[in-house]
């Protein structure tokens, strides 16, 4: 009641008074009674309680005037009031002065100990204290927090019970009593009154106030009856069996139990078995006789049925099946060459019109098998020597773009001071022209494999924002290049996922390429988040945008925006294709959202499979994937000679090349290297001795025909690992590996 003003007044303001005996009371006899006990102390709480639970009239009045069952509706509250519809007049005599409310079973039962799923539940029958005789209520528990302000319900009287329910004509006169979970007879029709020697209580003479819970006597409990009959429905509480049967004077009876689920309560039904089996004796002699009739009716019709029907049979069967043969045999030759089928002439014309068309139809099939199995062999002989070209162009392109490449990122850093910017500039031309081109052909061979469905899917668990925050770091370089500011946000909950490791990166990789290349000025945020069982991630850029009209194609093969982006930007439009190839293979989706000069946002979503990883291997796993690769040191000024060497360690390693003998020095000291690769030819005697102390971890690359025998010997017995000149480069990635 702390905002009462939000309730209506359906009757308008009520008026209260107070009885002689204190009780406060309503005075109006309008929608519902009210009576505080005198013991309660009336303040501006309780008359806002009297008052603005008014409004519960309009829901009383609607159940109980629809309800011929409901004698009333009433609310309790902890502090002894009760309002109760229909209106009772002169509450404060009908009650007394004081009624303590809470020892009432209407509403202890609903309380937090005898109720704690605080559901609707039922009472046993009880003598009504509001003078309706013996009766049955439905009562709910109304919390306010956990504290119980009062208990609502409804009264059924035990006479409306047994005249609206139990007396009910059912099959087979089956009789009716109900009985709560202790036992006590809630309800009975007057055969079972009879049969237990009890009256039903139906009605009460009130001459004082009820001031408790008054219950039925002990007799009518069926555990604790003394009747014979009696016992048979203790064995049906206790025992729980389907049904039980017992004669009494004479007659069998049949006794089931149902119970009933919302209140907990027994349904006790009892049949005579005669009225069960008299009418089905009736109906077994009809049908007996029905079915006699029918069956020998049925016989003769049969006989002479099947007699004409032969008849017909034989004369009509040899007419079809003869031609039926002669086509049967003809199919089998289909299997065996593939000669033309021949023309079956019958005199009946549905069947001579099937014979000519399946002998066309055969004919036609067998050039058409022939001209299509020439194709395939000409379609697989062309897609063998595409993948063999293709297998064979990326060999013989990657090699020297690997070394452009290689020394170009050399070159650029002109540690000599000898280029000045514009060749600085060119070089760095030559080095993303290369990337680019190492790209494009990445999508091809990516293409040609989901084309032929040779890329397969290699799960395994391993740490995604880890993974992403690895991509994040190497393309964050690239947008301060730009000027563009990047940001990432990763859901921690996603954690370990079981996937695809590197299709997953495959995916960012181009997704966040194109962010770069079409963003100018802006940003570029990536949003990563568990959602379900599912990784979504969204990556947003501010860059030129794609035109609506082209958004659905934007996932097919060498599409691009238009002709101006085509001569503006790089790139063939494959990588979008490869994108969607891939996510459809993880068994996910991706979708585009995108506003010309305002930018794109790609949502790519892919499942975590959370629950396929392998907690006992986990461990072990989570070890494997934080592996890293070994990192080679390759000391040579001279890096057209090593490009080779270079480019096969970079397939495997991490690679760093030094040109600089004070560089070589910082990096000896630092333990975070496997193996440093020095040429002997490069460097002066006396500085590459000082290296003794690493020499478990140098490999020494020597010239026998340009260094004398004495600083040959000297170098072999020295250094662990050395190598003549020339040398076998799978020889040392061998001992890398090692």
């Amino acid at each position: 009641m702390k905002n009462p003003t939000s309730f209506g007044l359906p009757n308008g303001d009520p008026s209260f008074a107070v009885a002689p005996n204190g009780v406060f009371y309503k005075s109006n006899k309008v929608g519902s009674s009210i009576y505080y006990s005198a013991k309660t102390k009336i303040g501006p709480e309780q008359l806002n309680k009297v008052k603005y639970t008014e409004a519960m009239d309009i829901t009383f009045k609607s159940i109980v005037d629809t309800n011929p069952n409901i004698v009333s509706a009433y609310f309790n509250s902890w502090d002894n009031m009760n309002r109760l519809y229909p209106f009772i007049d002169k509450t404060y005599e009908q009650y007394g002065p004081h009624i303590n409310i809470p020892d009432y079973n209407f509403y202890y039962l609903a309380d937090l100990k005898h109720n704690p799923s605080k559901k609707p539940t039922w009472t046993g029958a009880y003598l009504d204290p509001a003078g309706h005789g013996w009766m049955l209520s439905s009562i709910v528990p109304i919390y306010n927090g956990d504290f119980l302000e009062g208990v609502t319900g409804i009264d059924i009287t035990i006479d409306s019970f047994v005249k609206n329910i139990l007396n009910r004509k059912l099959p087979y006169k089956a009789q009716l009593f109900m009985v709560d979970k202790d036992g006590m007879i809630i309800s009975m029709s007057e055969y079972i009154e009879n049969l237990l020697g009890l009256k039903e209580l139906k009605e009460h003479l009130y001459t004082d106030a009820i001031l408790k819970t008054i219950e039925k006597p002990e007799e009518f409990n069926i555990l604790k009856n003394n009747s014979p009959f009696a016992s048979y429905f203790k064995q049906l509480l206790f025992d729980k069996p389907s049904n039980i049967s017992f004669s009494i004077n004479g007659i069998d009876y049949l006794a089931l139990e149902q119970k009933v689920e919302e209140t907990g309560w027994e349904l006790m039904i009892l049949i005579d078995k005669a009225e069960i089996f008299d009418s089905v004796i009736n109906l077994k002699n009809l049908s007996n006789k029905i079915g006699y009739l029918a069956i020998a009716f049925l016989l003769l019709f049969y006989v002479i049925f099947f007699y004409v029907l032969l008849r017909r049979i034989n004369i009509f069967s040899d007419v079809i099946t003869e031609p039926i043969v002669k086509l049967s045999e003809e199919t089998k030759k289909i299997k065996e060459s593939d000669s033309n089928i021949s023309i079956i002439n019958t005199d009946i014309l549905e069947l001579n019109q099937l014979n000519t068309n399946f002998s066309n139809m055969m004919n036609e099939i067998n050039k058409k098998t022939k001209k299509l199995n020439i194709a395939k062999l000409q379609a697989e002989e062309a897609s063998k020597a595409k993948d063999e070209f293709l297998a064979n162009m990326s060999h013989e392109l990657k090699t020297p773009l690997n070394a452009i490449n290689l020394i170009s990122s050399i070159m650029v850093k002109n540690k000599n001071g000898n280029l000045d910017k514009k060749d600085i500039k060119n070089l760095n031309i030559i080095n993303n022209s290369g990337k680019d081109l190492l790209f494009l052909i990445k999508d091809v061979l990516d293409i040609s494999q989901l084309e032929a469905g040779e890329l397969k899917v290699n799960l395994s668990d391993f740490d995604f924002c880890k993974t992403l925050k690895k991509m994040f770091n190497s393309f964050e370089v690239q947008a301060k290049e730009k000027n563009l500011k990047i940001s990432l946000e990763c859901d921690e909950e996603i954690s370990l996922i079981y996937s695809d490791k590197e299709k997953i990166k495959m995916v960012l990789k181009n997704l966040l390429s194109n962010a770069l290349k079409f963003t100018d000025e802006g940003e570029i945020i990536i949003i990563a988040k568990a959602k379900d069982s599912f990784v979504e991630i969204e990556i947003k850029d501010s860059g030129i945008g794609i035109p609506k009209d082209k958004l659905k194609n934007v996932f097919e093969r060498f599409q691009q925006i238009d002709s101006t982006t085509t001569r503006k930007f790089s790139g063939i439009g494959l990588g979008l294709a490869i994108v969607k190839q891939i996510i459809i293979l993880l068994d996910g989706d991706i979708e585009v959202e995108s506003e010309v000069n305002v930018g794109s946002s790609f949502k790519v979503k892919f499942k975590m499979n959370k629950k396929l990883i392998n907690k006992n291997d986990l461990r072990k796993k989570e070890s494997l994937f934080s592996e890293k690769k070994k990192n080679i040191v390759l000391f040579n000024n001279d890096p057209i000679k090593f490009i080779s060497l270079a480019i096969e360690i970079q397939k495997s390693f991490e690679l760093i090349s030094s040109s600089n003998y004070n560089e070589l020095l910082e990096v000896s000291k630092n333990s975070n290297f496997d193996y440093l690769i020095v040429d002997s030819s490069k460097i002066k005697e006396k500085d590459l001795f000082k290296l003794e102390n690493i020499k478990d971890k140098i490999i020494v690359i020597y010239d026998e025909e340009s260094n004398d025998v004495n600083y040959v010997n000297k170098i072999n017995k020295t250094f662990t690992n050395t190598f003549k000149k020339p040398f076998n480069i799978q020889d040392i990635v061998l001992l890398l590996n090692s």
